[in-house]
């Protein structure tokens, strides 16, 4: 691991439960403030790295837990980049994930596209066809990932009425999506994170939520 690397990781910790499952990621100096406040525990350590001041010498942490089991809120803020990342950085329609050659998406390639489009809205409000409910324009039930050139050539239509396929129906995210949105900020995973991980954060979401045809 490059020396920038290491350092970028290492200024994230990934807090857990007190059960053990994964809730977010979260700064170096939240995790320091809550182990010395006697709120959670250090799971895991980084190697050989210290924090270091007059009083103290602790292990750089790398996973905490809470020492009480938190009920975990599963509502996140709507916004384009958090669209993305619950759809894996992958079109939604012809399943184009763009990526750097390090492997981090390339989201300038891709845009939120609304399903049923503005243009069709009524009052702030479109009706989503496959649900039969409407639902405000923009929200997380009517916006998905697109590449630019499939946005383009869907244009202010719906996918039935460009001939198009959803990959996913778009839906309110999961607690796994809000833990893989934290994730994506990460440059790469840390060591050691896997094993609190579970598959379905790790891997991309199988579009088993069903499919709007055209």
């Amino acid at each position: 691991m490059d020396p920038y690397a290491q350092v970028n990781t290492m200024l994230q910790v990934l807090q857990l439960n007190a059960d053990y499952t994964p809730m977010k990621v979260t700064s170096w100096e939240r995790a320091v403030e809550m182990l010395l406040d006697g709120t959670a525990i250090s799971v895991e350590d980084v190697a050989d790295r210290y924090i270091r001041s007059e009083r103290l010498v602790l292990p750089w942490p790398a996973v905490i837990a809470l020492r009480k089991y938190r009920n975990v809120r599963s509502r996140v803020r709507f916004n384009a980049r958090a669209v993305l990342a619950r759809d894996q950085h992958t079109c939604q329609y012809c399943g184009w994930a763009p990526s750097f050659p390090d492997g981090r998406p390339d989201r300038g390639e891709l845009t939120l596209d609304h399903v049923v489009p503005r243009a069709q809205a009524r009052q702030g409000k479109v009706y989503l066809y496959w649900a039969r409910k409407w639902v405000n324009t923009t929200s997380w039930e009517n916006a998905i990932t697109a590449c630019k050139r499939c946005n383009q050539y869907k244009a202010n239509r719906t996918p039935q009425q460009a001939n198009m396929t959803l990959r996913a129906l778009p839906r309110l995210p999961t607690q796994a999506d809000i833990l893989r949105m934290s994730l994506a900020r990460l440059r790469r995973l840390p060591t050691g994170w896997e094993t609190y991980l579970p598959r379905v954060v790790l891997l991309a979401p199988e579009a088993a939520a069903g499919t709007a045809e055209g």
